[in-house]
């Protein structure tokens, strides 16, 4: 027969044991508490760290991201996520933007979407450090947090002529207002170099040098404008060239219709040398040359301008696959091959 007792003690004791259980586990509770509180959240992060160790992956974002140990303890405390597709839809579900997005703080934890393209693969590394500073910014302390954000507003006043930052911002204003000051407090501290003093000496609290992370974002960022660079040029080039072909295309109906006429004109006139009508014919060949000369060089540039078309149209590709390659809801429902 099964029982609910231990055998061999007494069930006074047994009462008395799980009585001064829930004494340690409610004061081990009060006191966790007292130091989240507090705004010391240094026992509260190793503890959550000793029951769940960052895994390799997780520990090569804090290495290649410069993070301090400071930076580190709020990010591995955030248990951060390396995330596919369905994993960051799911945990980032409560952000509706037309923005891309590559990583979320909600609930506590960090979410970075697993870019997988070599060629952009910065964009993973500027995220988690973009992430780790939403969590560090909610631990501020009050005070703090206010001269922060003062600082915060200098800056982005003295950057007013980004229309970027501007545009970014006025998505955000759209889709959290009340994270204006979280949102920016990431974005400068990991995509503007050249901050004021303050901000610098602010964000070196949380990395060996911010503007390693501000490379990284240029530098991935510089493979699209470098393709976008490439085919907006081509365009140009194209456009050129598609004016020059209905330019000639215009030109050669008019010495078409004129050698016609010319043409009809010697058929009737008279001629009362054998040289004046060479003359004359000759003349006419010349014209004919001179339009066959100009229907080569259209063809020519028809056959260029198929070419550059192909070129352009597989720049546009190669944007819209590295656009895919960042976007976790166009890769919704996808899984690798295994």
């Amino acid at each position: 027969m099964y029982g609910s007792r231990l055998k061999g003690v007494p069930e006074t004791d047994m009462a008395s044991k799980n009585k001064n259980g829930k004494i340690v586990i409610l004061f081990f509770i009060l006191t966790l508490a007292y130091f989240i509180n507090k705004d010391n959240r240094a026992l509260a992060d190793r503890y959550i760290i000793w029951r769940n160790p960052p895994s390799p992956a997780v520990v090569e974002l804090a290495d290649k991201t410069g993070m301090t140990s400071l930076g580190r303890r709020i990010f591995y405390a955030s248990l951060p996520g390396i995330d596919d597709a369905d994993d960051l839809n799911r945990n980032c579900s409560g952000i509706e933007t037309t923005m891309i997005i590559l990583g979320c703080y909600a609930n506590g934890r960090i979410h970075v979407f697993n870019v997988r393209d070599n060629r952009i693969a910065d964009a993973k590394y500027v995220t988690s450090a973009h992430e780790m500073l939403h969590a560090a910014y909610v631990r501020l302390p009050k005070r703090e947090r206010e001269m922060v954000n003062r600082l915060l507003d200098e800056e982005y006043e003295y950057a007013g002529g980004n229309d970027e930052l501007r545009d970014v911002m006025a998505e955000y204003a759209r889709v959290e207002p009340e994270q204006r000051y979280n949102e920016l407090h990431s974005i400068l501290g990991t995509e503007y170099a050249e901050l004021s003093p303050e901000l610098e000496r602010y964000y070196a609290r949380y990395f060996i040098d911010q503007r390693k992370i501000v490379d990284m974002a240029i530098q991935y960022r510089k493979v699209f404008k470098n393709l976008e660079s490439e085919q907006a040029g081509l365009k140009i080039q194209l456009d050129r060239l598609a004016a020059e072909i209905r330019a000639d295309a215009s030109l050669i109906d008019t010495m078409i219709s004129w050698l016609n006429s010319d043409i009809e004109t010697f058929n009737v006139k008279e001629f009362y040398s054998r040289r004046e009508f060479n003359a004359e014919r000759e003349t006419l060949l010349e014209k004919q040359k001179e339009i066959s000369r100009l229907r080569a060089q259209i063809e020519a540039n028809i056959v260029r301008y198929d070419k550059w078309v192909v070129e352009y149209n597989n720049l546009g590709g190669k944007i819209d696959q590295l656009n895919y390659q960042l976007d976790s809801k166009s890769q919704a429902g996808i899984r690798d091959i295994p």
